[in-house]
């Protein structure tokens, strides 16, 4: 009497004993982060079962994708590991490594599918010739890589970082020989970082690391594309503000180029390095989007551009704009701030009941991820 094999189930269950080895068993798993006690994990749990089952029916056995769901709370040591904070977090891992972003979408089978489905289409433009190196987008960062083989496990670390940064960065390749009148190919293989030249003084820099060397070369790109200052929209604001940092804000009007490009150059030469400043995250933003903020400290957009700290907690303005270009100023700002006498004055302050003038409160605090959308483990500030 034969015995019939077991079926597997839609969502496969993920403990600390099969991660790795579902990591790598297949090139897309898809992960559901959950609480049994979160009702936001339970209503997206049939979503999930859902998408899982559309999945298989709209992509062949050959396309290696699997969805599964890790219960953090019998799986403690995994969820501390894999750094999850809220429920659910949904996180893509392609080849066994993590997507660098999370999933922040739309929670409906349609999206979910529409998520999976997008991560084999490529991520990276070839390159033919040497006109449509001149086409790149200059308001996107790019990285191009020029390689004589994709056979070459340079090129192979290439494409499987471009599938991690891919959000963060536009990525192009390409094969074959040198292009003629192009310096930086003479030598090969050559991975060149072109920056958003629309919005930055910065020029093309050549990654002269280990092309062999996933590690040395994801760092590299890490700081290329995930650069020092950011710019924010509703779109990233979330992912910011969920690392529970203070920002450095500039609010600049749409078309002020000029503002963003120097606020950047002084941030990355001033506070790269700087040690008694503390963490931050540097950001610019479009003062009319976050034309809140800018009301919300008594100013208009005639006052643009203005640069602000919002701790989180309360926003604090910088005095002059202008005074930015003063060698230091804007770094001992910034360091008066994080220094703990004066966290000791501002909490003296605001402890005094007949205070007439506290710094407004943050706008970007309410910003993260939301309340009535995940069950927020240990972020009281947000």
């Amino acid at each position: 009497m034969s015995t019939a094999a077991p079926v597997e189930p839609n969502v496969l269950q993920i403990t600390r004993r099969n991660f790795n080895s579902t990591l790598h068993a297949y090139e897309v798993v898809f992960i559901n982060f959950y609480a049994d006690w979160c009702h936001f994990s339970t209503r997206l749990m049939p979503i999930f079962e859902d998408a899982a089952v559309r999945l298989a029916e709209k992509l062949p056995p050959s396309a290696g994708v699997r969805l599964a769901r890790v219960d953090c709370m019998l799986e403690v040591e995994l969820s501390n590991m894999c750094d999850i904070s809220k429920f659910p977090t949904l996180r893509l891992y392609y080849r066994g490594h993590p997507l660098r972003q999370e999933y922040r979408g739309q929670r409906s089978v349609e999206a979910l599918v529409a998520y999976v489905k997008k991560q084999f289409e490529s991520s990276i433009k070839t390159i033919i010739n040497i006109q449509e190196l001149d086409e790149i987008d200059v308001t996107r960062r790019s990285v191009i890589g020029f390689f004589e083989s994709r056979k070459e496990l340079s090129a192979a670390l290439f494409v499987l970082l471009a599938e991690r940064y891919k959000n963060d960065c536009d990525f192009y390749i390409r094969i074959g020989a040198k292009l003629d009148n192009v310096a930086f190919t003479e030598k090969m293989p050559t991975i060149v970082y072109r920056p958003d030249v629309a919005r930055t003084h910065a020029a093309d820099e050549i990654y002269y690391g280990d092309a062999k060397s996933q590690i040395e070369m994801e760092e590299w790109l890490f700081k290329k594309c995930v650069p020092l200052v950011r710019e924010v929209d509703f779109g990233n604001v979330e992912e910011i503000i969920e690392q529970r940092l203070p920002l450095l804000v500039l609010f600049h009007m749409p078309d002020d180029v000029g503002s963003v490009k120097d606020f950047k150059s002084i941030v990355e030469m001033q506070l790269a390095g700087c040690v008694d400043c503390g963490q931050f995250n540097f950001v610019t933003v479009n003062g009319l989007k976050f034309q809140h903020s800018v009301l919300h400290m008594g100013k208009t957009q005639r006052d643009l551009p203005l640069i602000a700290i919002d701790s989180l907690k309360f926003m604090y303005p910088y005095p002059k704009f202008k005074d930015m270009y003063i060698p230091g100023h804007l770094k001992m700002f910034i360091s008066d701030f994080s220094s703990q006498h004066l966290k000791h004055k501002l909490k003296m302050r605001h402890a005094i009941e007949h205070e007439t003038n506290p710094p407004p409160l943050s706008t970007f605090k309410d910003l993260g991820p939301s309340k009535h959308r995940y069950s927020l483990v240990g972020h009281d500030e947000l």
